[in-house]
């Protein structure tokens, strides 16, 4: 199973990906199964004290970290324990997926080895940052690739993510001249031509941040290439239209090629097809076996004609 061989199984960054407790399900993006969220960490700093601060540790100083973490997690556990004799069938299974979290935080805290070639310790963030600065997002932004391009190349983990803001993303892109919300600005886009324009400069700006995470990627050299060359990386928008909220003629990009796996290069267009499809394919070229993605009533097979 992927995520068995490294100390995370997987981690998920964000930029202001703030929870709104109203609209949970568009101001989350990854889940280890059905609600299951796995919520993003948004500050770099702790983003470097929870992946990175291991790194070139004095190891007796790692050790009383270690155990520190651990005390934390036991007496979760114990609350937990004494809770579960209180539940009922349906809302055990809920505290025991939770349990199985715990436990996978449990082995990343054991996990043991040598940093890999091109893996140095990251400087420490910034401790004037603040990650809910509106001037700030690109900033930021740049911090949580930089930590992920390296929590890939230390091989601490192999898979991550990174979302940016949420479906109702407050964000003003004054560093372009904007002064509207990203939000505000895409439910005016077929109203206003000055709209339009501004949201061009957006997922232009968007686009140019999806190229420096590849270039940090590709900046890695591996035995058999580059990091970017044994990799798939994913960008995509949750909709096709934000005025109409539209789930059709959504565009996605993919860059890498998974060590010739993934033949790039090309633009396709498939009528009809849920992303489940695109999100099955990319689980098989990983080796699964799985033969669904999420709602199996929607999935049309694997996506054909990506190798």
């Amino acid at each position: 199973m992927i995520g068995q061989e490294t100390a995370f199984r997987s981690l998920e960054f964000g930029v202001q990906a703030n929870l709104d407790i109203n609209r949970q399900i568009t101001s989350r993006m990854c889940y280890r199964g059905p609600f299951e969220v796995l919520p993003p960490e948004n500050d770099p700093r702790a983003a470097f004290d929870a992946f990175f601060l291991q790194l070139g540790t004095d190891p007796v100083e790692l050790a009383k970290l270690r155990a520190r973490r651990h005390s934390v997690l036991d007496r979760v556990r114990e609350d937990f324990d004494r809770l579960n004799a209180k539940l009922g069938g349906t809302d055990r299974q809920k505290l025991d997926a939770h349990l199985q979290a715990i436990r996978e935080v449990e082995q990343s805290l054991d996990a043991e080895g040598g940093p890999l070639a091109g893996c140095t310790m990251p400087g420490q963030p910034d401790e004037g940052l603040n990650p809910q600065s509106n001037d700030q997002y690109p900033t930021i932004g740049r911090l949580q690739m930089d930590l992920m391009a390296l929590a890939l190349t230390c091989d601490i983990t192999r898979v991550s993510s990174l979302q940016w803001s949420t479906g109702q993303s407050g964000v003003r892109f004054t560093w372009l001249g904007h002064s509207d919300s990203h939000h505000g600005l895409s439910h005016e886009a077929d109203n206003t031509s000055e709209a339009r324009t501004q949201l061009v400069q957006i997922n232009h700006w968007y686009a140019e941040q999806f190229a420096y995470l590849l270039g940090k990627l590709e900046g890695q050299q591996e035995l058999d290439g580059t990091l970017l060359d044994n990799t798939v990386v994913l960008w995509v928008n949750e909709q096709g239209n934000g005025q109409t909220h539209s789930k059709d003629e959504i565009p996605f990009v993919l860059a890498g090629n998974y060590a010739g796996k993934l033949r790039t290069g090309r633009s396709l267009r498939y009528e009809q097809r849920a992303h489940n499809d695109l999100y099955l394919a990319l689980l098989q070229m990983f080796g699964s076996d799985a033969l669904t993605f999420g709602n199996a009533a929607v999935n049309g097979g694997a996506l054909e004609n990506l190798s």
